[in-house]
């Protein structure tokens, strides 16, 4: 491994950061329920009394009394997630001190740890809303963007959803047909100043949130959702470095985080999913140079499906890659299968750049990413 860690013949100290943004899931999450101590929680919710004709004579002139029943949600935690790192203090030393260990925690954190339950999070909602009815799949172009959108909000209306707590989280290829739609852009003065702008801001009432596609379920447009309908206990954020643990001369990083999301029975309507859309899902890939001549492909993320898989190839260049199409089948045997994440291959010398793309049971790709190689 040490061939590939840059160690300072001389290196900036100033370390090309990723940019990142906060969990945005965050805000359609109430907090009401209790998971402290507990791994399942059951909630209640209690049916209505049908309405009956009154009758003027007789004894039961109500109607026979039925027992009023109950409900039950069980919900069970069951993501149990967990990452470790080593920061050798050589390594550290002789890399101008960039590798210090507590703005790598802080960094898998936001890269990582964040992303991961807003993906979580946002699949979740997408599920039930489609379980539920609350789904649409119309193409999304500049002149039916707002009617998609105000159809959604119609549904939530429909089922009695509070206008305020609605927050819509949509892909950016929403977002800019939403600003190219022309019965948006008439809506109002505020939208028309919003265009110019560029900020969507507040559509009646409902806050909408630009989500970058590698967060949102594959094809998704948008997903409109009301604060209250869902939880998101995050019930252990264990994150520790341990300094100088037997066997290693520097730093030993650990994190554990225990979550889930589930959807209320009973607020299962206050959710709208807008997906179907032809478009490829951003995977969020990177190389890590390890050994001499060798790169580790890493995915951050998980797979949307038990049986999708992941493929690779390199290149010399970018027009050297194999094209891919939506709605098309790949030749599988024109890639190789990344088995696992966290693969370090050997690529061709003269080879620069990886495609990495997902694909469903059925070969089409639903996801794909370019990223340069870094190599030791």
């Amino acid at each position: 491994m040490a061939g590939g860690i840059n160690l300072a013949t001389k290196y900036s100290s100033v370390v090309d950061e990723r940019w990142t943004r906060e969990s945005q899931a965050q805000m359609a999450l109430n907090n009401k329920y209790d998971f402290t101590g507990e791994k399942t929680i059951k909630v209640y919710s209690i049916p209505i009394s049908v309405m009956k004709d009154y009758s003027r004579s007789g004894i039961a002139r109500y109607g026979s009394p039925d027992d009023l029943t109950r409900n039950v949600q069980t919900m069970t935690i069951t993501k149990d997630r967990a990452f470790n790192f080593i920061i050798d203090k050589g390594d550290k030393i002789q890399s101008e001190m960039v590798s210090d260990a507590g703005q790598a925690l802080a960094r898998q954190l936001r890269e990582v740890v964040v992303p991961e339950f807003d993906t979580y999070c946002f699949a979740k909602f997408a599920a039930a809303a489609q379980e539920a009815g609350g789904y649409a799949t119309t193409a999304i172009t500049a002149s039916n963007a707002y009617a998609c959108f105000l159809a959604g909000q119609e549904y939530l209306g429909d089922h009695n959803v509070p206008d305020a707590g609605r927050v819509a989280f949509c892909s950016y290829k929403f977002a800019n047909y939403m600003m190219q739609d022309p019965a948006f852009v008439k809506y109002s003065d505020k939208s028309q100043d919003m265009v110019i702008k560029g900020i969507l801001g507040e559509i009646d009432g409902c806050k909408i949130v630009k989500v970058p596609s590698t967060r949102l379920p594959a094809g998704a447009a948008f997903i409109i959702a009301h604060a209250e309908a869902a939880v998101g206990p995050k019930q252990l954020e264990d994150y520790r470095i341990h300094d100088d643990p037997p066997g290693i001369s520097g730093w030993l990083v650990e994190g554990r985080t225990i979550y889930d999301c589930f959807v209320l029975n009973e607020k299962r309507r206050a959710l709208y999913y807008h997906g179907g859309q032809s478009v490829f899902k951003a995977l969020d890939v990177m190389t890590a140079a390890t050994d001499t001549g060798k790169t580790t492909i890493l995915i951050n993320g998980v797979k949307e499906a038990s049986a999708n898989k992941w493929y690779y190839m390199t290149a010399t260049s970018a027009a050297g890659l194999t094209a891919i199409t939506y709605g098309s089948a790949i030749t599988t045997g024109n890639w190789t299968e990344l088995t696992a994440n966290a693969t370090e291959i050997t690529p061709t010398a003269s080879h620069t750049v990886a495609r990495v793309v997902e694909v469903d049971s059925s070969d089409y790709p639903i996801a794909f990413c370019d990223t340069l190689l870094n190599i030791g």
